[in-house]
């Protein structure tokens, strides 16, 4: 900021020179200083001029700004305004507004006359720009979000190559076996059972990926209505417990429900029982000796449902993806177990739908995934 004594000088200089007195001496700083307010009068005049212009701007659904042959943004419209972190564009340049050298350099080649079309991160979001260069020398800038068209579309890649995967091996099982059979083994009886019980085997498997597929298409699809009411919990856990009681005899593990009656929560029946079968099967197939058991605390105005195993526990760092569709901590042993790999995926989008939240806690003594639905 300029002193008292150059701008009280130069004060007196231009009364003098009105008086009839010599031309005044502004100095140096006084003389930018009227170059900078004059420019920026030019600017805010230049901003305010041409509603139509703004109100073409503003129709626009993508972020959109019209950048003067100077290089700073004449107009812009609420989208674009929100990248600057004052929130408003105008009188700024492109690359004080977003601090992409990329769009800098795309802009300067706009206003030389060359249409551009690229791909930018700004503030770690992906955008589509669109630079045109307009008539009267100035540059027409359309920043298009594709930050979620770009993540759906690489979920969609990773969906299509998962399922692809886990489908062929199956396929590929029944296939040799198959054509095993059909070169001689159907004539040895036993044999020929043995590949009978490999195709049966591997035709469950693919049974149980598909529904699992279906009914994760559905979840996320909404076509699987939740209809969210009061509902006890304590029989569905008990319920919970018995598609697992032959494995669990065979590995000699304890299943146990000791979720207390009046463990009344805000639930969908079906969503609830699908949510405690899937997750006492997960504990279970991965459970070699212990026990397997669901309980209920009451936390606040919530009611937390855990299923507890005695495992070998989950490491630290695959916790925060094990409910990803397909992923899986090991996955030989998964597929072993007869796991597709969307068990947990379907338990999360579920728990979601009802207004829940679902974690794991796990360590050395096994883990612990926890449910947590609003108490009635």
């Amino acid at each position: 900021m300029l002193g008292r004594t150059p701008l009280a000088a130069a004060i007196r200089a231009l009364r003098e020179e009105l008086a009839g007195g010599p031309r005044a001496d502004l100095g140096r700083d006084v003389r930018e200083l009227e170059e900078l307010l004059a420019q920026r009068e030019l600017r805010r005049f230049a901003t305010v001029r041409g509603p139509a212009e703004q109100e073409l701007l503003a129709a626009l659904p993508d972020a959109a700004a019209l950048v003067s042959k100077e290089g700073w943004v004449r107009a812009s419209n609420a989208a674009f305004d929100t990248l600057a972190a004052t929130g408003r564009a105008a009188g700024l340049t492109p690359l004080e507004i977003t601090r992409s050298a990329e769009l800098h350099e795309a802009v300067r080649r706009a206003l030389e006359g060359t249409a551009r079309r690229l791909e930018l991160t700004i503030q770690r979001r992906t955008y589509l720009a669109h630079l045109s260069p307009l008539l009267r020398g100035e540059v027409l800038v359309l920043l298009r979000d594709v930050t979620e068209a770009k993540r759906a579309a690489a979920t969609r890649r990773d969906f299509v190559a998962n399922a692809s995967h886990e489908l062929r091996t199956p396929i590929s099982a029944i296939r040799a076996a198959a054509e095993t059979l059909l070169s001689g083994a159907m004539d040895d009886a036993t044999a020929a059972h043995g590949f009978v019980e490999i195709v049966a085997r591997q035709a469950d498997r693919l049974s149980r990926l598909t529904q699992d597929l279906l009914d994760l298409s559905r979840i996320e699809s909404k076509q699987w209505t939740l209809e969210v009411a009061p509902v006890d919990a304590a029989p569905f856990a008990r319920q919970a417990l018995e598609p697992a009681v032959v494995a669990a005899r065979e590995k000699g593990l304890a299943l146990r429900s000791e979720v207390p009656e009046g463990t009344i929560v805000r639930a969908d029946p079906r969503a609830l029982e699908q949510v405690l079968v899937n997750l006492v099967d997960n504990a279970v197939k991965y459970t070699a000796e212990g026990s397997v058991a669901i309980r209920a605390a009451r936390e606040g105005n919530d009611w937390i449902i855990s299923v507890v195993d005695t495992g070998p526990g989950i490491e630290r760092h695959h916790l925060e993806r094990i409910f990803e569709r397909f992923y899986r901590v090991d996955a030989g042993r998964s597929r072993e177990a007869g796991g597709t790999g969307l068990g947990l995926a379907i338990v999360k989008h579920l728990v979601q739908g009802m207004g829940g939240e679902i974690g794991v806690e796990s360590g050395a003594g096994g883990s612990r995934f926890w449910v947590r639905l609003p108490a009635v």
